[in-house]
């Protein structure tokens, strides 16, 4: 991977170089223990602190170095120069190379420690960074291999790569298009959800636009190439995909910003207070302050530093999913919060993305038992958004269908069936007027779906089906337009059905028509206005504008294949998601500071006793480990609040 000018030189090691260095660290650490315990001499725990360092530590060495060159400082070039100081204090110390009083006898265990958990803690920000990548196994489920092409008379089946403007290509009932282009001849039904994000076939005719990847779902139809397969709106979805691994580790992350706050520090008060003890009582002190500097600094970079940010992620992960949200990228949190524009989708998002039957219209009263039972017999074993609103209405109201003799189903039109000696047709307005049925009533709901029906040639009545609003959705939209962020709905659905759901969350500005492509040109427009950005939808259509966003959320349905490309995963039924991870956002932050002051702090309190003791004697090596462990106790005690999120 090349490297990028803002990331940790460590996120772009391999996380099996942490893994394998990690493991045979803790085998060092156990063997010196060991040693340690049995009272072997202070060669053989040398040469095993030596190995550490020089095959474990070794990476964060390299790393530290190469972020120095770029003029910035992080968490291996931290744990590099304590661990350095450390490994040198306790060398010297060892074998009596300097005569000093030292704090401790020595910070061999301190620093295979220090070097041990730091490993754990580097390779599972490197797992984290390696998640993002881009897993492409379900893409070419949705893409169209082959087309038969019309030659004169006759089909030539080619790949669907070889087509080219202007040709004239055949597709057969459930077969998925090839191409985008215009229809020539014949009239079908579509499922472009894959595109429009619109649950509902939609009926197409002479000279209606279509799309590649789109299920043909009613009849045959002829269609002119308009634009190939490699320049359709699908595959500019798929390479979309491909083409954006995605930065989720931040550009530099929180661990490492407090590390070159921390390591500043060191440079800083570290080198200028022995600077000053020996302008105070002269250069012939220089090795009794020497080794005070060197225990210092080998202390100043706390054990407890690395787990201050690992730990609250990982429990504010769990915290998300008593919340039924799945951050996968919490680094997003950030973003989410201070982005100045939201962009949400309509279907699956602001809405279920579920058709109801909303309400009931017989041409006259004593018509409502008949227009119900017609419609739920007729219904009954048909499979589609429309057959299942209308059988949850059934099971809801307990009303039983009559059995059927025969049925038919007309994808995009309606469906015919027979029962009990009568004929019932239940669909469009249009198929029913083809039939010979007059429609008698005014329908207005027009930015609802309609099912009208006929018993035995004669109308009586219609059922409209809409598409719920989430609940929580009005506090939603107040809740970020007091942050004063701005709301934008954007749908692949009519004028009519968008303006309608805009105004019920509240949402003044929409697009209604939107495919894919423009979904992420109208996002880009706002980045190029310098604003960041957020995109809130729930479909395939949709991932376009969730990687060029600056965040992406999406409320998963169950048939979502974008799972591994999206920062948070929403599986509530409600829209208070994004009022929680505002919350988490805020309590993470909390957390992680008061982590890295009390890491900092009480390493600094035990330095500074064991420094104020050591008049005394030097303090076993057990001291400065019991001390390292304790405060990552108290740290992993005190992330255990991101577990309550309210």
């Amino acid at each position: 991977m090349s490297a990028t000018p803002f990331m940790p030189a460590a996120l772009e090691v391999p996380s099996r170089a942490f893994t394998y260095r990690f493991f045979l660290s803790t085998c060092f650490l156990m063997l010196v223990l060991f040693s340690s315990a049995l009272g072997h001499s202070a060669m053989g725990t040398f040469v095993l602190a030596l190995l550490d360092v020089l095959f474990c530590g070794d990476i964060l060495l390299r790393c530290g170095l190469t972020d120095v060159s770029r003029g910035r400082f992080s968490l291996s070039a931290l744990v590099s120069v304590c661990a350095l100081c450390g490994f040198v204090y306790s060398l010297l110390n060892s074998f009596h190379i300097v005569s000093w009083h030292g704090p401790v006898t020595d910070l061999y265990v301190y620093t295979m420690l220090l070097i041990t958990l730091v490993l754990w803690v580097e390779r599972r920000l490197s797992r984290e960074k390696e998640k993002t990548r881009v897993f492409i196994k379900k893409l070419d489920d949705f893409l169209p291999k082959a087309a038969r092409l019309c030659v004169g008379r006759q089909f030539r089946t080619v790949f669907a790569t070889e087509l080219k403007a202007g040709d004239l290509v055949f597709v057969k009932t459930g077969e998925r298009l090839p191409c985008d282009g215009i229809i020539r001849k014949g009239k079908t039904s579509i499922d472009e959800q894959l595109i429009t994000g619109n649950m509902m076939p939609t009926a197409k005719r002479l000279g209606n636009n279509v799309y590649a990847g789109t299920l043909n779902k009613s009849d045959h139809i002829y269609v002119e190439v308009t634009h190939t397969l490699p320049t359709s709106a699908i595959m500019g979805i798929v390479n979309a995909i491909k083409n954006s691994e995605r930065n989720r580790a931040s550009s530099r992350s929180l661990l490492d910003g407090y590390a070159a706050w921390v390591l500043s520090m060191i440079v800083l008060c570290g080198v200028g207070g022995y600077v000053w003890l020996l302008y105070q009582y002269g250069l012939a002190q220089w090795k009794a302050y020497l080794g005070v500097f060197l225990f210092v600094t080998a202390l100043f970079c706390p054990a407890a530093l690395a787990f201050a940010v690992i730990f609250p992620w990982f429990f504010a992960r769990s915290g998300a999913r008593r919340l039924q949200l799945k951050i996968q990228n919490l680094h997003a949190l950030e973003r989410i919060v201070n982005a100045s524009t939201f962009f949400f989708d309509k279907t699956g998002t602001l809405t279920y993305g579920e058709l109801r039957v909303s309400g009931v219209y017989p041409v006259a009263e004593e018509n409502r038992k008949q227009l119900l039972k017609a419609v739920i017999t007729a219904e009954q074993l048909v499979d589609g958004p429309f057959a299942d609103a209308v059988n949850t209405y059934a099971r809801e109201h307990k009303i039983k269908p009559n059995k059927l003799l025969t049925f038919d189903v007309l994808p995009g039109l309606g469906v015919q069936a027979r029962s009990r000696g009568t004929d019932i047709k239940a669909g469009s307005i249009p198929w029913l007027s083809e039939q010979g049925i007059t429609v008698t009533q005014e329908i207005t709901q027009q930015c609802e779906a309609v099912i009208c029906v006929a018993v035995n040639g004669v109308y009586v009545g219609y059922l409209t089906l809409a598409d719920e609003l989430r609940p929580g959705a009005q506090e939603m939209v107040h809740m970020l337009q007091a942050r004063r962020k701005e709301l934008i709905l954007v749908s692949g659905d009519n004028e009519a059905s968008v303006s309608a759901i805009a105004r019920e969350a509240g949402i003044e500005k929409y697009n209604f028509f939107v495919l894919p492509k423009t979904k992420a040109e109208i996002v880009g427009n706002m980045q190029g206005l310098g604003q960041q950005v957020v995109m809130v939808g729930d479909g395939f259509n949709d991932i376009i504008a969730l990687l060029k966003a600056d965040a992406g959320v999406v409320f998963s349905s169950g048939k979502n294949v974008y799972n591994n490309w999206v920062d948070v995963i929403v599986k509530r039924r409600d829209l208070k998601a994004v009022h929680y991870l505002f919350s988490i956002h805020k309590k993470l932050g909390s957390t992680i500071r008061q982590n890295v002051v009390l890491s900092v702090l009480l390493n600094g309190v035990l330095a500074a006793y064991l420094v104020w003791q050591s008049a005394n004697g030097p303090a076993p090596w057990q001291w400065p480990v019991t001390g390292a462990l304790g405060v990552v106790l108290i740290v992993w005690l005190n992330s255990t609040r991101m577990l309550h999120i309210k």
